[in-house]
């Protein structure tokens, strides 16, 4: 019988596929020359989180099996509906990411973890899951913490995983999506173009739109943008001072964070 890893994995999968092919049959913005050297990069970092990842004591979803097996956690104290209890748990969880990723553009330390997500000079399904190992770890005990503390079933915590990962590589692809259809997605998720404005190289616009998946934290606590300050298309993305290419691409980007 397959298990939820073996499922989220198969998720995972189709998901690169669906959203690379989308791009490449109907881009939003022209792929900067080159393009695929930066893919492969981005998808070598992947590998090696998936790696960090293994060698963690405890994930999230492991944290969901103790925290069932030894009482940890409100849900275990609330009595409430199960289903009650998976739909808390996935929005206090995505409330949880959006605060961390805030955060992260707040504290410096961690925004030069965070900066090598954003260093990506144009968005692809692979810039979704473009971050420093360390910054994977770091989020990875964020998430563990949380599930300890509300006592997050281990399906929840599977529904969660996949939304996030699924929702990070749609609003990262560089597909179009036709704007009528695009404005009625946007009111229930993040849709690629709310997400580009996010990787804009201006300040305003790089510290709003923080949500992967709902833009209602975004709304609810005011850090929504909902248009660019110029075409989209056209706006550039990155940081204001881009680094070198070297320092972009696999393995460069692992020793970026730590440059003066």
């Amino acid at each position: 019988m397959i298990t939820l890893t073996q499922l989220r994995i198969t998720i995972f999968i189709l998901g690169i596929l669906l959203f690379s092919l989308l791009q490449l049959a109907i881009p939003r913005r022209q792929f900067i020359k080159n393009r695929l050297e930066y893919m492969l990069s981005n998808l070598l970092i992947v590998f090696i989180n998936n790696f960090v990842v293994a060698m963690v004591v405890l994930i999230p979803l492991k944290a969901a099996e103790i925290a069932k097996q030894n009482g940890f956690g409100i849900f275990h104290v609330i009595r409430l509906s199960p289903w009650a209890v998976i739909i808390l748990s996935i929005v206090i969880l995505d409330v949880t990411i959006y605060f961390q990723h805030r955060i992260f553009h707040k504290i410096h330390f961690l925004w030069k973890l965070h900066s090598v997500h954003h260093i990506d000079p144009m968005l692809d399904t692979t810039s979704g899951l473009r971050f420093h190992p360390l910054e994977i770890i770091i989020s990875n005990f964020i998430k563990v913490g949380m599930v300890l503390l509300i006592g997050a079933p281990a399906f929840a915590v599977f529904l969660f995983e996949v939304i996030l990962s699924t929702t990070a590589m749609f609003n990262h692809s560089n597909f179009r999506i036709h704007r009528g259809l695009e404005k009625v997605l946007r009111m229930v998720l993040i849709t690629p173009d709310l997400h580009l404005i996010h990787h804009s190289v201006k300040r305003k616009e790089m510290n709003s739109n923080y949500g992967f998946s709902v833009p209602w934290w975004d709304r609810l606590f005011g850090t929504y943008t909902p248009e660019p300050e110029v075409d989209y298309k056209t706006m550039p993305l990155g940081i204001p001072k881009m680094p070198e290419k070297k320092d972009i691409l696999f393995p460069g980007l692992l020793g970026y964070p730590f440059k003066k």
